[in-house]
């Protein structure tokens, strides 16, 4: 036989339980917990709003929010490199961002993006940006593309490019070109850091020379070949 006593402490329970389910219904949704301020720190590119609307927190409680949830819709954007979200009771988020830097230009024949260190896309561009190498190949040649994309990381770390005018073009890896202010030096696949260093360690004695230049070839091994000019090609100079 149940006792009264039995009774009351399960109606008890009962009722503890019912009283949390109320709150925790309560808190889910009331508005005290609705999300209506955000703060964002260290972003340039994007606007505090855009990633607000990334996020897609607005109106939503922030006690069933996952911030790890946030920061992966924060990946969409391919501007975003890392992000710190924090929620801040009883209605603000705040969010930190590390933006990604364009690292070159890439015109594939029909558009020009900025794009970033792995050759990703960032943002559709009208023209070049001053200062940026220019990538010019077509997206059906990814080998050359990776390629071009290695060497830009190369050329973004050597000095005596700084506020050259850059371009890399080729469908092969092995065809891959660098025009220097004008000059067309052949540099083919790899070994950047070694080709770059053996033409400048010779660029001081080719401009001696005073001779007119139609290309510089770097695609073998220790030895750099220099082609002057036919009689009615223009002499480029500048990049000497």
């Amino acid at each position: 036989m149940i006792s009264a006593r039995s009774v009351g402490l399960v109606l008890t329970v009962l009722m503890v339980i019912g009283f949390v389910i109320f709150i925790g219904h309560y808190a889910v949704s009331a508005e005290f917990f609705k999300v209506n301020k955000y703060a964002v720190e260290g972003n340039s590119r994007l606007k505090d709003s855009e990633i607000f609307d990334l996020m897609d927190v607005k109106g939503k409680n922030i006690l069933s929010l996952n911030a790890e949830v946030l920061a992966h819709r924060l990946d969409a954007s391919p501007w975003i490199k890392l992000s710190y979200i924090r929620k801040e009771l009883p209605s603000s988020i705040l969010v930190k961002v590390v933006e990604k830097a364009p690292e070159a230009v890439l015109n594939d024949g029909r558009s020009m993006y900025l794009i970033d260190e792995a050759g990703v896309k960032l943002e559709a561009i009208e023209k070049a940006v001053a200062g940026l190498p220019v990538i010019n190949i077509e997206e059906p040649y990814k080998r050359a593309y990776a390629e071009a994309v290695r060497l830009i990381s190369v050329i973004n770390k050597t000095p005596e490019l700084a506020g050259k005018a850059v371009e890399i073009s080729g469908m092969r890896p092995e065809d891959i070109s660098l025009t220097l202010n004008g000059l067309v030096i052949l540099i083919g696949y790899g070994d950047y850091e070694k080709k770059l260093a053996s033409y400048f360690s010779l660029k001081e004695e080719i401009a001696g020379r005073n001779i007119a230049i139609e290309y510089i070839d770097l695609r073998f091994s220790n030895r750099l070949i220099v082609k002057p000019v036919k009689k009615d090609m223009k002499w480029v100079k500048g990049a000497i």
